[in-house]
């Protein structure tokens, strides 16, 4: 192989070992999507202010937080350089939905780079405004009614005689916001008993592709405080 060969050859070596190099550190360079993007829990009792968390992206300076109306109107986007933000000003009456995406900037030009968006977390208020009428003394049930949460997909009502206990499902709504009110009448099964305290709290149904997400039984560590009860006597 003469000189002129071979220098051909090592040249041609250099640059696709090059090409491989650049290909992986562009590679290695890109901004990953942020993992498990979730609502965290409620900061205040009126369910206009709650904290979104997410898993660190290696390499990201901050993080932009896409917040929304489950419809994408009244769009608002926050920058933090943590893995968690506090939400304030939200609507009472609205389920949203939050996502984030990571941000680098190149120690050069000062260019901002985004990675992807993460999965969507829900943040879903509880009804605030909740009656309770008697509607059939002989049989004991009970109407009871409540406030919209607009962007919802209906309702499930939960029953407890320990509010600090355990919950039970008693039923669900139609799929819509503006079905609010449902008429009780068994608790686990057995008829609702005279003089006997029953609690009622309400979890908005969420419905994604078609399919009904799992809906979570009531509890504190959910709603971290402020949820809604009414008695039925």
């Amino acid at each position: 192989m003469n000189t002129r060969i071979r220098r051909l050859l090592c040249c041609l070596l250099a640059a696709v070992l090059s090409a491989g190099i650049l290909s992986l550190t562009s590679a290695e360079a890109a901004l990953a999507k942020p993992g498990n993007c979730r609502f965290e829990k409620w900061s205040n009792s009126h369910f206009t202010s709650c904290q979104i968390a997410w898993d660190a992206v290696p390499g990201a300076a901050d993080y932009i937080l896409r917040v929304s109306y489950t419809d994408g109107s009244h769009s608002k986007d926050y920058t933090t350089p943590a893995t968690s933000y506090t939400i304030k000003g939200l609507a009472d009456n609205h389920v949203y939905v939050a996502r984030v995406q990571a941000r680098s900037y190149d120690p050069a030009t000062g260019k901002a780079t985004t990675g992807s968006f993460s999965n969507y977390a829900y943040i879903t208020p509880c009804p605030t405004e909740v009656s309770l009428t008697i509607s059939n003394k002989s049989r004991i049930s009970s109407k009871i009614k409540w406030n919209p949460i607009y962007g919802s997909s209906g309702y499930n009502v939960f029953l407890s005689t320990n509010p600090s206990g355990k919950w039970y499902w008693d039923q669900s709504t139609a799929v819509n916001a503006t079905a609010t009110s449902a008429t009780i009448k068994k608790f686990r099964g057995k008829k609702l008993e005279k003089y006997k305290t029953y609690y009622v709290r309400l979890v908005t149904r969420r419905k994604r592709n078609g399919v009904f997400c799992t809906v979570p039984i009531p509890s504190s560590s959910y709603y971290n405080f402020g949820f809604v009860m009414a008695q039925i006597r």
